[in-house]
């Protein structure tokens, strides 16, 4: 059982809200804080919330704005925040408010993370012996006694009304992502991966590798949803689609995610390795196909190979998908027959004089990436090679 964390504070004012459900363990109060008294300890309890706040945006600048140019008018301006927490205790003499978290995946700040990290902006920049001139106040609407997982994601979608509610942060709330975290757990770009819409590292900094990326791979590999007919184009042409494909599939889906460390290396050795396949074969200019344009050297995020240049994802998207061919199930596991990086070398030649020519032809990236010929050209020419080398 996770050790309780009790946070107390002092208050301007609390109340119970009365409801028709007091006779439950589910109870609603409204407390009214001085902004200098908001615990930084909240910040800690913030895995509830479907986005990190992003200070530099607007939201964040219009609620910086009301804060410093009418602190007296913050309160009435303001929607203020919601915690989630087990329980609450209440001194009406020193007028202390304690509120006890204890499970990171039903307790803590639901709504009003922007509010938070500007209010303790804010009451930072005072020197410690001014604090006492903040005058602005914040509401907390605080929710007790919500035990249930499904409970508190319905709440925070309902909640968060202000944005769309990505699904993809409701599927991490539900805890959805948790096979894919632990297959990828001692990957160098773990820590990385952004699962829900917008999350930021401990440094501060947004997460680059968006976890909508990571599933659409996933999804190209399905070989329960496609086969050499029917393609996995959603991969590359809706990633919200996607999210909902893995969400209906997931029982399906599960037998393929211990594949993904090799799935994710894969994408990024067709893309480090794509321009010179096709130009020490063929003479060709890669660099000069719509859509590719020349990048500073950098390391890709899954491999740490170095891409030379910007390649549009519908090139990589059926030359990725098309090494599907070399799953094989078993009493619902799946496995590869063959090192799938070793049987990309062995065959990129005429992989990469496959995209270009579908390329050339189609010359507009966007339409090539939707292109059911482009995808199936690629796909044949993997599973072609697969039967010649009597794999299956």
């Amino acid at each position: 059982m996770a050790i309780a964390t009790k946070i107390s504070f002092p208050v301007v004012s609390f109340r119970k809200i009365v409801s028709p459900y007091d006779s439950t363990n589910r109870s609603t109060y409204m407390a009214v804080v001085n902004v200098r008294d908001v615990p930084n300890e909240i910040g800690d309890w913030r895995s509830i919330n479907v986005r990190d706040p992003k200070l530099t945006g607007g939201v964040a600048k219009k609620i910086r704005e009301s804060l410093t140019d009418a602190p007296d008018s913050f309160f009435f301006k303001n929607r203020g925040m919601t915690l989630m927490v087990e329980q609450t205790e209440f001194d009406n003499q020193s007028n202390i408010l304690a509120v006890e978290l204890s499970n990171k995946e039903l307790h803590g700040l639901l709504d009003g993370g922007h509010t938070f990290k500007v209010i303790r902006e804010y009451a930072d920049s005072f020197a410690e012996e001014d604090s006492g001139k903040i005058t602005a106040c914040v509401k907390i609407e605080i929710l007790a006694g919500i035990s249930e997982l499904e409970d508190v994601v319905g709440i925070v979608e309902a909640r968060n009304t202000s944005t769309q509610v990505r699904e993809q942060s409701l599927e991490e709330l539900r805890g959805n992502y948790n096979q894919i975290k632990e297959v990828l757990q001692h990957e160098t770009y773990a820590e990385s991966i952004a699962y829900k819409e917008y999350e930021l590292a401990e440094d501060g900094s947004k997460k680059d590798i968006d976890i909508k990326d990571i599933l659409s791979y996933l999804v190209c590999f399905d070989t329960d949803s496609f086969d050499g007919n029917k393609h996995p184009i959603i991969a590359y042409s809706g990633k919200g689609v996607v999210v909902q494909h893995v969400k209906d599939h997931q029982a399906l889906i599960s037998k393929y995610i211990p594949l993904l460390p090799k799935i994710l290396a894969l994408h990024d050795h067709i893309y480090a390795t794509l321009p010179d396949a096709y130009n020490n074969s063929t003479g060709g200019k890669f660099g000069k196909l719509v859509g590719v344009g020349e990048r500073k050297p950098e390391k890709l995020p899954f491999s740490q190979e170095v891409s030379k240049h910007q390649i549009p994802s519908a090139f990589i998207y059926p030359l990725l998908a098309a090494f599907r061919a070399l799953l094989k199930s078993d009493q619902g596991k799946c496995s590869w027959v063959i090192d799938p990086i070793k049987f990309y070398d062995s065959i990129k030649v005429e992989l990469a004089e496959r995209i270009v020519d579908q390329a050339m032809t189609v010359r507009n990236p966007n339409k090539m990436g939707k292109d059911k010929a482009t995808w199936g050209r690629c796909y044949d020419l993997v599973r072609l090679s697969v039967l010649e080398r009597n794999l299956l």
